[in-house]
C-alpha cells in the first residue's frame, strides 16, 4: 500500500512540474545563444556589443530567472498543499480511512517533497551549465579531466567523490528536516478549531526559535570533533551535520505522527 501512496504522490508531482522543468532547461538553452549574440565582430576584428542582442539577452535572462523562481516557489507550495490538504484538509477524510499507518502517509509526502526539491535543484544547476559559453576547448579539457580522474583513481580522487556524495546526502537531510518542521507546525496549528493557518505560522516560528537556541552550541562541539582543515575533518564535520539533521528530523517526524495518530482533528 505504501508503494501505491508513493505512486499517487509522484504522479501528482510530475503533473505539476511537467511544464516548468523543461521550460527552465529550454530557456537556459535560449539564453546560451542570446548571450552569444550580444557580441559582434567587425571586419577589422574589433569585438563589440549589439544593442538588439543585448536587449534580447536581457529579456531572455529575466524570463529565465522568473521561471527558476517560479519553480522553487511552486515546489514549496506543492509541498505544503500536498500535506495540508491531503492529510489535514478535506482529502484527509479519505486518506485516513486507507489501510495504512500515519507514518506511511507522512513518509510518502516527505519523500515526494524531498525528491521534488532535489530535482528542481538539479534542473537549476544543469540550466546554469547550459547557459555557460562552453567552447570546444573547454569541453575537451573537461572530458580529459574526467578521463584522467577515472584512469588514475586513487585515495584522493575517491575522497573527493565521497565528499560530494556526503554533501548531497546532507542537502537531502536538510530538505527533509525543513519539510518535517513545516509538517509539525501545520499539525500543531490544526489542533485548534479556529485560526489554524495563523497558529501554524506561530508554531513554525516557535519551533524554529527553540531549535536555533538548542543548535547554537553545535559549532563549539564540531571544533572538538573535527579539528583542522583536512579531508578527514571535512568528512567528520559533514557526518556530524547529517547526524544532527537525522535526530531533528526524527523528533519532528515522531511529533507529527503522534498528532495524526492520536490528536487528529478534521472538523
Amino acid at each position: 500500500m505504501f508503494g501505491k501512496l508513493l505512486k499517487y504522490d509522484f504522479r501528482s508531482m510530475f503533473k505539476q512540474f511537467a511544464f516548468i522543468w523543461p521550460a527552465a532547461l529550454a530557456l537556459a538553452l535560449v539564453n546560451h545563444f542570446t548571450m552569444s549574440a550580444m557580441t559582434t565582430v567587425s571586419g577589422d576584428g574589433i569585438v563589440g556589443t549589439s544593442t538588439v542582442g543585448t536587449t534580447t539577452a536581457g529579456v531572455s535572462m529575466l524570463v529565465y530567472v522568473a521561471i527558476l523562481m517560479a519553480m522553487f516557489i511552486t515546489a514549496l507550495v506543492f509541498t505544503i498543499q500536498r500535506f495540508y490538504k491531503g492529510l489535514l484538509g478535506d482529502e484527509g477524510y479519505l486518506m485516513h480511512t486507507l489501510p495504512v499507518r500515519p507514518w506511511q502517509l507522512i513518509g510518502s509526502k516527505l519523500l515526494c517533497a524531498v525528491v521534488t526539491t532535489f530535482l528542481s535543484v538539479i534542473v537549476a544547476v544543469v540550466s546554469v551549465f547550459i547557459i555557460m559559453p562552453w567552447s570546444r576547448e573547454d569541453l575537451r579539457v573537461l572530458f580529459e579531466g574526467f578521463r584522467y580522474l577515472f584512469a588514475h583513481w586513487d585515495s584522493q580522487a575517491s575522497n573527493v567523490v565521497i565528499a560530494i556524495l556526503e554533501t548531497i546526502l546532507l542537502m537531502l537531510m536538510s530538505f527533509a528536516t525543513g519539510f518535517l518542521q513545516l509538517y509539525l507546525a501545520m499539525s500543531l496549528g490544526h489542533l485548534f478549531n479556529k485560526s489554524r493557518v495563523a497558529l501554524s505560522v506561530v508554531a513554525f516560528i516557535a519551533i524554529n526559535a527553540v531549535m536555533t537556541t538548542l543548535l547554537s552550541v553545535l559549532p563549539d562541539i564540531s571544533l572538538h570533533i573535527a579539528p583542522g582543515h583536512s579531508m578527514s575533518a571535512y568528512h567528520q564535520a559533514v557526518w556530524l551535520a547529517i547526524a544532527t539533521e537525522l535526530v531533528i528530523s526524527a523528533v519532528y517526524f515522531a511529533g507529527t505522527e503522534f498528532i495524526l495518530r492520536k490528536k487528529l482533528n478534521l472538523e
